[in-house]
């Protein structure tokens, strides 16, 4: 081989390499990286939101399969809370797309979209309400002090699938780590297989 077609190989080479690089890490870019200044990411059941740095974990709860369904931060007067219910057919997003207004606690929330999530808004007293849906989970935000757009700059809001309710798929076998919660899971053979029952 002569060292114009090498040079021209190894050019060719090189630059497929560059723009291999690229692509892995825009692919690696994760919310993570796009959190605004000054805040960090808080992940509830692979729901991805924005922390201030300066606000204080003070509260965490789990629901009844031990999967993180709330979190309150706060710093000073001003706070952030966030809780994550399992959707059911009454709030899951395709019905509530089709709303224009809703009610939570006795307050009347309007359709909004606030950083790419489409939800509903109301600010009561001082303290902003933000309640969506997304494909596994209701979300209901409220906040004293942060703005809302940081918080949700990073969620990623999934279409809700039909099926969830009324079978497991395998991101909902994945929240369970032993055989305890076996009989809440459909007899398919897809289950079975999967957790190696002898048939």
């Amino acid at each position: 081989m002569n060292k114009k077609r090498f040079k021209l190989l190894l050019t060719i080479f090189i630059a497929f390499a560059l723009i291999n690089t690229c692509f892995i890490l825009n692919d690696n870019l994760s919310a993570a990286d796009n959190a605004p200044k000054g805040y960090s990411n808080y992940y509830i059941r692979g729901v991805c939101f924005n922390v201030p740095d300066s606000y204080k974990l003070v509260d965490e709860g789990w629901d009844d399969v031990n999967r993180l369904s709330y979190a309150h931060f706060k710093k000073g007067n001003n706070f952030l809370n966030i809780s994550l219910d399992k959707h059911s057919t009454k709030f899951n997003k395709n019905l509530l797309d089709g709303f224009s207004s809703f009610t939570i606690n006795g307050i009347n929330l309007n359709k909004k979209t606030i950083s790419h999530v489409t939800g509903f808004y109301a600010k009561k007293n001082g303290v902003k309400h933000f309640v969506f849906a997304t494909e596994d989970d209701f979300v209901y935000i409220a906040a004293k002090g942060p703005k809302l757009k940081d918080v949700l700059s990073s969620t990623n809001q999934r279409d809700y699938k039909p099926y969830h309710d009324s079978e497991y798929d395998f991101d909902d076998d994945a929240y369970y780590e032993s055989d305890v919660y076996d009989d809440s899971f459909d007899d398919s053979f897809d289950d079975g297989a999967y957790y190696g029952y002898d048939w």
